[in-house]
């Protein structure tokens, strides 16, 4: 049987040292997969700095590491503005992480639904216009630059649930699209994580882990909120998923804590490898 590969998200570490000091430490701490959060300080993929990509790549080459995506941080774009320069900043970023994606070496670049307005739901259908235009467009680049898109649920986007994810790339034609499920994100919403997974089952192409308290959006330690992790080891096992676990904690101690993650994931019964 084939094992999912469990990787490290760099996403903890990146108010704290630069992405190749990340990298380096979690290759020293033995994972070999990984996926990159683009934000300053930690890696500004707006910066063409060709010397940078060069040397976070040459990290990666020396460790004989997956990169499977690279993120830009929710917080600095919205897809589904109302204002058009917002819309094409949006845009503008995304092409930008591309670029930078192509150049470390990433196997996706990670593309987010933009923000629902959370206090007058009868925008977001207008907002949804929007959205669908500017994905389009980042989609055509993706194309032209030979990076697929994976795109993320996000408990802050349009598409934020499993169902919205799945309508929304069956209704516009990308059927064969990647995601990401984020349990975290999941619960923050009030969705059972495990029908997510369900739901989304054919599309999953990396799956987040980290834990929350009920009713908050949280990406703290496996093991210190209230996600029920053996039920979703006990879907992974039983229906063989053999794609890519990320951990991705936010913590004062990330690589500890990541560590913490593993030896808790396997006491849950999650069988997986770290890669070669």
């Amino acid at each position: 049987m084939t094992l999912p590969v469990l990787g490290a998200h760099t996403f903890g570490f990146a108010w704290d040292c630069a992405a190749e000091e990340a990298v380096e430490r979690l290759a020293a701490a033995g994972y070999r997969t990984i996926q990159l959060m683009g934000t300053p300080p930690h890696f500004d993929p707006w910066q063409q700095d060709a010397a940078r990509t060069r040397r976070i790549r040459a990290v990666i080459e020396r460790h004989g590491l997956s990169l499977l995506a690279l993120d830009l941080a929710s917080s600095d774009i919205n897809l589904a503005s109302p204002a058009p320069h917002v819309v094409d900043f949006a845009v503008d970023a995304y092409a930008a992480a591309i670029d930078r994606a192509a150049e470390v070496g990433a196997r996706w670049i990670c593309v987010g639904s933009g923000r629902r307005h959370a206090l007058l739901a009868r925008a977001n259908d207008r907002l949804m216009t929007s959205f669908r235009a500017a994905f389009a467009r980042i989609h055509d680049k993706a194309q032209r630059a030979g990076i697929p898109i994976i795109l993320e649920s996000h408990p802050q986007g349009l598409l934020a649930s499993a169902t919205d994810i799945a309508r929304f790339l069956d209704a516009e034609g990308y059927g064969d699209m990647p995601v990401i499920y984020d349990v975290a994100n999941a619960f923050a919403i009030g969705e059972d994580p495990v029908e997510g997974l369900k739901t989304l089952w054919s599309r999953l192409g990396i799956v987040h882990l980290s834990d929350s308290p009920k009713g908050q959006w949280r990406h703290d330690p496996i093991g210190a909120g209230e996600i029920d992790f053996a039920a979703i080891a006990r879907l992974l096992r039983q229906r063989a998923y053999a794609g890519a676990i990320v951990l991705e904690i936010l913590s004062d101690r990330p690589l500890d804590d990541l560590n913490a993650g593993v030896a808790a994931l396997k006491g849950q019964g999650l069988a997986f490898t770290l890669g070669s």
